[in-house]
């Protein structure tokens, strides 16, 4: 109902006098009527207008997009992006294991002082059982190494038999006594396996018929219950051997007497697999590059892999071993051209030549610890001394180029028997001999240089044992006592300061020509 009419309710208007302002209302009331009706017709055009454009974009978009309507084309993108995903997760997964094991890796180095320097190489061995889970070694070997008493490897073990193991080369710098021999004749036998009657597999090269014949019986312990063949390349063998017929994997020599036999035509390298250069600084020292020279070239095989070893390792030489090898690894243990930790070192003055007798005696007295090894400067001096001491109270014995090859063994045996407590010796010894258990080194003489001294004393405090190192020096030797004073520092031990402000010898030989040996005062 309209509101108006109960307003004006009982009220009556005269139309007829009032039509002209009635027509004026209604005339305005149609109007506005005209233009309700009209808005929600342009409202509906214009929504039906958006409607229809908002529907060809969407088809115009759905046709421009390829693929969408179909699934059937997007299936093979879908598993191509999911295997490129996974080998991309296996891929972080394979570095991040990588990173894990170089991290392990150069732990274990620092833990027991290796230090490393070349391309890929393999972390070190963290105890011998690795051997077997890694590399395949039969357990023959494993089982020797037991009976024998290693129980875990050396620093430098733990390093090199990997290297040797993956087929690199290297040349390898770690202190007397540290098992270097074991280090390369471990990888040698996991290699070859088994006997082979292919030829000689393994070549291995000492200094000194003394140090290989030490190495062929290290070497034939490891090989107990297998059937390898280990020769020692004696005078007789090299005489009068028939090399095509004589079963050997693994041959023990020194440079002369291979170098002989190759001349001769009789022996065959060409299958040699592993040539290793033991106290390689002594065998470029000696004169011995042309003999070496053709060894290298006689082991023709394109796989061959040499190897150097030493306790020290001279600029010179490192340079000379990079002209035979490729892709080396160098590892060296502790400090390079450094004596082992576990030896007291002392120097002791003795005034002139007639004192060292007197101070040799007085060493004697207050404390003969045997075995004992005495180095002179030559044999003749290594005979006078023996003179004056053989009538002592002390089960003594020396060993010289002199002595005939029977004599020298005899002599070595004896000391190692425990028959003999103090052995006169000259430097033919100071390299690579393993004596158990020597106690004490004298240097008699001088030593001639650093590497000298350092093999010397390097025959006590071998495989963890305690040794003690005294050298007797005089007047004559202080030119060359700052070298030996810097060795000794580099190892822990106490030295004078006056001794390190002295001038240091460079590139020279220290022999000078001493008085013979004697209690008679001289000129007597």
């Amino acid at each position: 109902m309209d509101p108006s009419t109960l307003l004006f309710a009982g009220i009556h208007f005269n139309k007829k006098r009032f039509a002209a302002d009635f027509a004026k209302f209604e005339k305005q009331k149609s109007e506005e009527d005209s233009k309700e009706t009209q808005i929600p017709q342009s409202n509906s055009v214009e929504d039906e207008e958006h409607r229809q454009k908002k529907k060809k974009k969407v088809k115009r978009k759905s046709c421009d997009e390829p693929g969408v309507a179909f699934n059937l084309f997007k299936a093979p993108d879908t598993e191509r992006e999911e295997e490129e995903a996974e080998a991309q997760s296996q891929a972080f997964v394979e570095k991040k294991e990588h990173f894990r094991e170089l991290e392990v890796a150069v732990a274990l180095r620092k833990k027991y002082g290796v230090h490393v320097a070349g391309e890929d190489i393999p972390p070190p061995l963290e105890d011998f059982h690795e051997l077997k889970s890694r590399y395949g070694c039969k357990s023959y070997l494993t089982r020797n190494l037991a009976e024998l008493g290693f129980k875990e490897p050396t620093p430098i073990q733990r390093q090199a038999i990997p290297v040797l193991l993956s087929g690199r080369e290297c040349f390898v710098c770690a202190p007397t006594g540290s098992g270097k021999t074991l280090a390369f004749l471990i990888p040698i036998l996991i290699k070859l396996k088994a006997h082979s009657k292919n030829g000689i597999r393994a070549v291995i090269l000492c200094p000194t018929r003394e140090l290989a014949a030490q190495t062929t019986r290290e070497c034939r312990k490891l090989i107990v219950g297998r059937k390898f063949r280990v020769r020692l390349m004696t005078k007789t063998l090299a005489r009068c051997a028939d090399f095509e017929k004589l079963a050997a994997d693994i041959l023990v020599s020194t440079p002369l007497r291979l170098d002989y036999v190759l001349n001769t035509g009789k022996l065959d390298l060409s299958m040699v697999e592993y040539l290793i250069l033991d106290e390689s600084d002594k065998l470029f020292e000696l004169g011995f590059i042309e003999q070496i020279d053709s060894v290298v070239n006689a082991c023709s095989s394109p796989s061959v892999v040499r190897s150097l070893f030493s306790a020290t390792l001279p600029d010179s030489v490192d340079e000379l071993a990079r002209t035979i090898m490729h892709d080396a690894v160098r590892i060296i243990v502790g400090r390079k051209n450094s004596a082992s930790q576990l030896i007291q070192q002392k120097l002791k003055f003795v005034g002139n030549e007639e004192g060292k007798l007197l101070a040799l005696r007085q060493i004697f007295e207050q404390s003969l610890k045997p075995p004992v090894l005495i180095f002179v400067q030559s044999k003749e001096r290594a005979k006078e001394l023996y003179k004056e001491l053989a009538f002592d109270d002390i089960k003594l014995d020396s060993i010289h180029a002199d002595l005939t090859q029977a004599q020298r063994e005899s002599a070595v045996e004896k000391f190692r028997e425990g028959k003999t407590w103090v052995l006169i010796a000259t430097d033919m010894i100071a390299r690579g001999m393993d004596f158990k258990g020597v106690n004490c080194v004298i240097n008699y003489d001088f030593p001639e240089s650093s590497p000298v001294y350092i093999h010397r004393i390097g025959r006590c405090g071998r495989a963890g044992r305690a040794g003690e190192a005294i050298t007797l020096y005089t007047e004559d030797d202080v030119p060359l006592l700052r070298n030996i004073a810097n060795v000794m520092v580099a190892s822990g031990c106490e030295v004078p300061s006056w001794i390190l402000t002295l001038p240091k010898l460079r590139r020279k030989r220290h022999r000078p020509a001493r008085d013979s040996i004697s209690t008679n005062p001289s000129g007597i």
